[in-house]
């Protein structure tokens, strides 16, 4: 039997009312949802179709990461947010652990999709709830 996570997905606790900033992450809860779509159990190890199948969402998930990420950023640019190093620092280490966990499929190690799954879901949500969130109350008061 074929096993569906149903993790939630953009909920309003996400909300930093800036709206491209919010669009941007209901996006990429959005894609996330594509893992599901390419592994009919998420608790398997993936077999090679899968792999490939999975990489492609990787690969998508990442890019989309960082185009969010320059977004994101230059909106912490305009305000002059003291905690944009922090920031920076955070995003480029998602994109290294992303790098590696598909360098890992790649070399054929035995993963099943429910380690991609759970990794990006939740370094996202905790990114955004410990670190986009006090961002944007500094943007609502800092905003011109």
């Amino acid at each position: 039997m074929a096993s569906k996570l149903n993790l939630v997905g953009f909920t309003e606790e996400y909300v930093m009312d800036i709206p491209e900033i919010d669009d941007q992450h209901k996006t990429f809860f959005d894609l996330l949802d594509k893992i599901n779509d390419v592994a009919p159990d998420l608790y398997k190890p993936l077999n090679d179709d899968e792999v490939d199948d999975i990489v492609d969402v990787i690969n998508e998930l990442r890019d989309y990461a960082l185009f969010h990420f320059r977004t994101e950023e230059a909106y912490m640019q305009e305000i002059d947010y003291p905690d944009l190093g922090k920031q920076k620092k955070e995003h480029n280490r998602f994109i290294t652990d992303v790098i590696r966990m598909e360098a890992e499929l790649m070399n054929g190690s035995s993963m099943p999709a429910i380690k991609v799954r759970n990794f990006m879901h939740d370094w996202y949500r905790g990114h955004i709830m410990n670190e986009d969130k006090p961002f944007g109350e500094f943007y609502k008061k800092n905003s011109k």
